[in-house]
């Protein structure tokens, strides 16, 4: 059988926020729904210790973790036997993948504790001295940390008969180790983050965006602040570039701010033949000034003619400068209406845009 127990009794202290962090929203569900849906997939019970998630069973929080997870355990059978995951609610970002990953380990070898060796360069406080650490003699643990079932439960067993309250271990495999068993250590993964101060949540916005215009007689289109050559041009109060003003409608969507026709007004004549490209640019540094930035960009530009394909990567070089983004992070492409409608007549070009944005603070 297996188990999970999700600690979610803290109080937030460190995080900063008007709410517990384990109840802010990511992506439309709670932080510690994400923990409980993944691990849920993985095992055959879940204990959430501390806070009631559907899906779980539910186990009073202790006053501290060693506590917490000693209460978990006891909402389990007192005969289970099998692998327990001890994990952090705080940490949404595990996969169903590594969980896997860490309960087959665990099962081989009585556990799986994740760990990351520390890539930046470390000190360490010696009075008022700080002095250097050499680095590749340390790394970090994550959660969730996998156990035979059993064996973390003697070793809990065996911190209450040495008389121990519980504030000296941060973690199930300090308990584990100091119970007489050596924890297997296995590699973590990196976007297991624990969200601990308010910095640490992500925040990703997503706007769409939209523009059309017809054509009219010229010598070219302006598309992602690229010439196309063309016995045409498209017609609007700017140089008409579609696909910069379906980007900037799209940038302006996910910041939370008017639309280009608000920031831009097709009658004001300070924009007549304005550089569409440099309308992005300002759009870029709005939701900056809101405190996001861009991710990445994905357009459609649907006309019959001219062809599109040839100047896609010159287009995505164009606008990942405006956006501070790499040209990876631009998806363009080109489609036609099988020469049904305006568009299928050749009347004019549209674009739709889509923009991932994300939180600078």
């Amino acid at each position: 059988m297996r188990y999970a127990i999700i600690v979610a009794a803290g109080g937030s202290v460190r995080y900063g926020g008007t709410t517990n962090k384990l109840d802010e929203q990511l992506l439309g569900k709670s932080v510690l729904q994400h923990s409980v849906d993944v691990l849920s997939s993985v095992v055959d019970v879940t204990v959430v210790v501390g806070r009631h998630a559907e899906g779980a069973l539910y186990a009073e929080g202790g006053a501290t973790r060693f506590l917490s997870v000693y209460n978990g355990l006891k909402a389990l059978p007192e005969n289970a036997l099998g692998t327990v995951a001890i994990h952090d609610g705080a940490r949404p970002f595990i996969t169903r993948a590594f969980a896997e990953r860490l309960f087959a380990e665990a099962e081989r070898y009585g556990s799986a504790v994740p760990r990351l060796f520390v890539t930046d360069t470390v000190y360490r406080r010696d009075g008022d001295k700080d002095v250097p650490v050499d680095r590749d003699s340390i790394f970090t643990v994550q959660t969730p940390q996998a156990f035979d079932i059993q064996k973390l439960r003697a070793a809990f067993d065996g911190a209450f008969v040495r008389g121990f309250e519980g504030n000296g271990y941060t973690d199930e495999s300090t308990l584990f180790s100091e119970g007489g068993n050596k924890p297997h250590f296995t590699d973590g993964l990196r976007s297991n983050v624990k969200l601990t101060y308010l910095g640490d949540l992500p925040d990703f916005r997503v706007g769409n965006g939209f523009d059309v215009h017809p054509f009219a007689e010229g010598d070219g289109v302006v598309l992602g602040g690229v010439k196309i050559p063309f016995d045409k041009k498209l017609q609007g109060h700017s140089d008409a570039d579609a696909l910069c003003h379906a980007v900037c409608d799209a940038i302006l969507s996910a910041s939370g701010n008017k639309d280009i026709g608000h920031r831009f007004p097709d009658d004001d004549p300070a924009y007549e033949g304005a550089d569409s490209a440099l309308l992005l640019a300002d759009c870029v540094s709005v939701a900056e000034s809101c405190g996001y930035e861009v991710v990445n960009v994905s357009a459609t530009v649907i006309c019959q003619a001219p062809k599109i394909a040839p100047h896609i990567d010159a287009m995505k070089a164009r606008l990942a400068r405006i956006c501070k983004v790499a040209p990876s992070c631009i998806a363009i492409s080109a489609t036609t209406t099988e020469r049904l409608g305006a568009l299928g007549n050749g009347d004019g070009i549209a674009v739709e845009a889509c923009a991932l944005l994300r939180s600078r603070v």
